[in-house]
């Protein structure tokens, strides 16, 4: 796969993702964060999460973009990159980024949130286009570039571009909305 933006675009976009997440977080009370069952979109039909977990789940994606970043910069392939390509591989991901996460607290998951997207802005702003276009480092089936890369850990379909949080909470006011009426 190969990138669709550039890397600029791909902070800028990250930035209105991540600001969107940051006022939910300043608009939620520790008790509605942590209400199970409130998110409704972009989940498998047998998953009941809360806020906090959707954060987890978030982080997940993130982490990994990082993770798959410094395996490139060493000239290898972070085994991410293969499981966004299988449909179970890719649920096994989506399903254990939140499992392993449920037994750490709140603050602790609004933490990592920030630490995460902290790390990986910061990460972005300091590739240039040309990094960004730089073919993989291994084999590939189709060419691929560090853009291409990030962009299927981080922006994989039905995802829209660098955004991952309207797949869950469509509307934001809504979604305030119906927990404070439940």
């Amino acid at each position: 796969m190969l990138a669709t933006t550039h890397p600029d675009q791909a902070v800028e976009l990250l930035d209105i993702e991540h600001d969107a997440v940051r006022a939910l977080i300043q608009q939620l009370t520790a008790e509605e964060m942590t209400l199970p069952d409130t998110i409704r979109y972009g989940l498998y039909p047998d998953q009941k999460l809360s806020f906090k977990d959707l954060l987890a789940h978030l982080i997940t994606y993130e982490a990994y973009s990082l993770e798959a970043l410094e395996e490139w910069k060493r000239g290898g392939k972070h085994w991410i990159s293969d499981a966004m390509q299988s449909s179970a591989k890719s649920r096994r991901v989506h399903f254990s980024g939140i499992e392993d996460r449920q037994h750490k607290s709140l603050e602790d998951i609004l933490d990592e949130w920030e630490s995460t997207q902290t790390q990986l802005k910061q990460k972005l702003q300091q590739l240039s286009d040309e990094d960004w276009h730089q073919p993989a480092p291994y084999p590939t089936a189709e060419a691929t570039d560090l853009g291409g890369m990030m962009e299927a850990i981080l922006v994989a379909p039905p995802r829209p571009l660098y955004r991952h949080l309207p797949v869950h909470i469509p509307d934001t006011f809504a979604y305030i909305q119906a927990i404070r009426q439940a």
